[in-house]
């Protein structure tokens, strides 16, 4: 069953945190504008930054539409915001992500 967060316990167990999806997707908004040759692509819908996240038994998964430029490695790009979205995900919540999905859904000329 999908949920709207996610519940992480304290190392001393002297509690549990709980984070919102729309933490993880903030993350990785934030990460897509630091990173060259990428933007994230723009839905029509107001207040939606078309970053997908689920949550199925606490674990975090991604779908992240993106628009690259037209002279860029597409692999190259994309594995490196995989890696950093991971990192800053991992680093600022101390959760690792299931999955990172990248889908590349245009070019910017």
């Amino acid at each position: 069953m999908a949920k709207e967060f996610i519940q992480l316990t304290s190392k001393d167990d002297l509690g549990t945190v709980t984070l919102n999806k729309s933490v993880f997707s903030t993350i990785a908004a934030n990460v897509i504008e630091e990173v060259d040759h990428v933007q994230i692509f723009e839905s029509n819908k107001p207040f939606k930054n078309g970053i997908t996240t689920r949550i199925e038994d606490n674990k975090l998964f991604l779908n992240i539409p993106v628009k690259i430029d037209y002279n860029a490695n597409v692999t190259d790009v994309c594995a490196a915001l995989q890696n950093k979205i991971f990192e800053s995900i991992s680093y600022m919540t101390d959760h690792k992500p299931e999955a990172i999905q990248i889908d590349v859904v245009g070019f910017i000329f």
